[in-house]
């Protein structure tokens, strides 16, 4: 039996305090995080989350325990999710630019037992516990209020003797809810290993960093998804979190020169917006090492800008809910060598070569055959980042999870040397007249004008064609463009058929709590009066 006992802590699951915890014997005195309240060193956040465990479990916290946080970027917020996971709970993550609603029916139908939230967010709880009565702790992380505890309260004489619970395979400790562009979000379980192989997968990627040379991370993009994944990354590296809690531009740049930041992920809308901030060309990027865009495609003259303003440190990524982040990574070296020889320059559109968190990357026709370079399909992934299945929906399961693959609804193409190229989500293909229109590649031409920050192509009515091709777009402060001269650029690029036939010029594209453009809430202004919905 012992013998037995042995064996199956030597094969356990992979957990990403593992990760975390040996860094933080490199890394002790180290700044782990940084916020406007001031820091924790790792050997803080070691004794902080290992209390935390602790108190949870004292208040019968189980492994696979759904939990939540609700809060702006906030150094109490990411020790609680690590404290969290390390006490063998499922992570359950919403946003607070969801909406009090959204994250609501999530946390319900997650069936979360603890939910840690921010002051700011405190006369949204009320809503979600009655809307969500299997919450049994409800906790403040910065407040003692007067119907909830403060963490601090919470905490008590919680004693910090390591904790670090794994759970077998196939037990859950992930529950992600989906970016909710077609609907109400998917819930997503996956196991504990989850987000330690996502963190390899980047700790793998980031190449300029170990434990003498570690990150600076500004953690700007919500920690609660994506952002907290590259900050996990960066703690694993025996490094420095500094926390945003607004994506101000202003001090974004700021804080790049007064934390020496070397390691930024954004979203591209807000690479976009830096770029046209009056004090970026007085910054100074030097310590920048990478620059990682992800959530919606770089527009590829806008990649050429960036490596002009912020250096060689550009790189590039895609990533999801079910399938796990980074799948893959184009690296600031891919990007300009890309940039420099003019045979590799189609190569900017890529999202890169596959990461080592995952097993496989392939382009799958309809009928399941897998296609050879330079053939469009619907890329598919295998690995260990991939979900389980969604929550109490195996139909919706066995659809994403056919042949064998996990299906992203991406459609792309591979090229010879293995490169991964994303044309677009298959909902949002454009049929006009017969012909397919690929809206990604409408609007990599429109950004290349300088008065387009940002936007967006869908398909609209057409009493002949069936959809016509539609821009709607948001113009760069302080500069001007006309329909008419948005129209022109694009027929003179990809021709009549995939030129716009009506441009809507917008102050803000409507965006996802992750920063994804919401094309569905797009289209509906103009379908709305249709029988025949798309």
């Amino acid at each position: 039996m012992l013998k037995g006992m042995f064996r199956e802590k030597i094969m356990r699951q992979l957990n990403y305090v593992d990760l975390l915890d040996r860094a933080g014997r490199i890394a002790q005195d180290r700044p782990a995080l940084v916020d406007e309240t001031g820091s924790l060193s790792h050997a803080e956040l070691f004794s902080l989350t290992n209390c935390f465990a602790n108190a949870l479990i004292s208040r019968g916290f189980a492994p696979e325990t759904p939990f939540a946080v609700l809060s702006p970027n906030t150094n109490m917020a990411l020790a609680v999710i690590i404290g969290g996971v390390r006490a063998g709970g499922a992570w359950s993550n919403v946003n607070l630019r969801s909406g009090a609603a959204i994250n609501t029916d999530v946390l319900n139908r997650g069936r979360c037992k603890a939910l840690f939230f921010h002051s700011s967010v405190a006369d949204q709880v009320p809503q979600m516990l009655k809307g969500a009565k299997s919450i049994e702790i409800a906790v403040c992380l910065d407040k003692n209020l007067p119907d909830f505890p403060s963490l601090e309260k919470f905490l008590g004489g919680a004693e910090d003797t390591p904790v670090n619970i794994h759970i077998p395979a196939g037990g859950v400790g992930f529950q992600g809810s989906t970016g909710g562009t077609t609907g109400a979000p998917k819930i997503t379980q996956a196991g504990q290993d989850f987000l330690a192989w996502d963190i390899l997968g980047f700790m793998t990627a980031l190449t300029d960093f170990d434990a003498d040379r570690p990150p600076v991370n500004l953690s700007v993009a919500p920690i609660t998804h994506a952002g907290g994944i590259v900050a996990m990354a960066a703690l694993a590296l025996g490094g420095t979190v500094v926390m945003m809690s607004v994506a101000d531009s202003e001090k974004i740049l700021g804080n790049i020169m007064t934390h020496k930041i070397s390691l930024l992920f954004l979203p591209p809308t807000v690479i976009y917006m830096l770029m046209n901030h009056p004090k970026c060309k007085e910054t100074d990027f030097s310590s920048l090492r990478y620059l990682m865009a992800a959530a919606a495609p770089f527009a590829v003259e806008k990649i050429a800008r960036a490596h002009e303003m912020f250096g060689p440190v550009i790189c590039q990524s895609f990533g999801q809910t079910v399938s796990g982040f980074p799948p893959t990574c184009m690296s600031p070296t891919a990007v300009t060598t890309a940039l420099k020889d003019e045979k590799l320059a189609p190569r900017l559109r890529s999202v890169g070569l596959p990461t080592a968190n995952v097993s496989a990357i392939e382009i799958m026709n309809e009928d399941g055959r897998i296609l050879d370079p330079g053939e469009v399909g619907e890329i598919v992934v295998q690995g260990p980042t991939v979900m389980f299945r969604y929550l109490n929906d195996p139909e919706a399961t066995g659809a994403i999870q056919k042949d064998g693959w996990q299906h992203t609804g991406d459609l792309g193409y591979r090229d010879k040397d293995g490169f991964i190229y994303i044309s677009d989500r298959k909902r949002d293909l454009i049929i006009s007249g017969g012909f397919n229109v690929f809206p990604l590649e409408v609007e990599q031409v429109l950004v290349l004008h300088p008065a387009v920050q940002d936007c967006a192509v869908i398909g609209v009515p057409h009493e002949k064609w069936g959809e016509a091709v539609k821009a709607v777009v948001e113009r760069a402060p302080g500069l001007d463009v006309t329909e008419a001269e948005l129209i022109s650029l694009c027929k003179e690029k990809l021709g009549g058929v995939m030129a716009p036939k009506s441009v809507d010029f917008i102050d803000q594209l409507p965006r996802s709590a992750v920063g994804k453009v919401l094309k569905k809430e797009l289209r509906a202004q103009y379908w709305a009066l249709e029988t025949d919905r798309i």
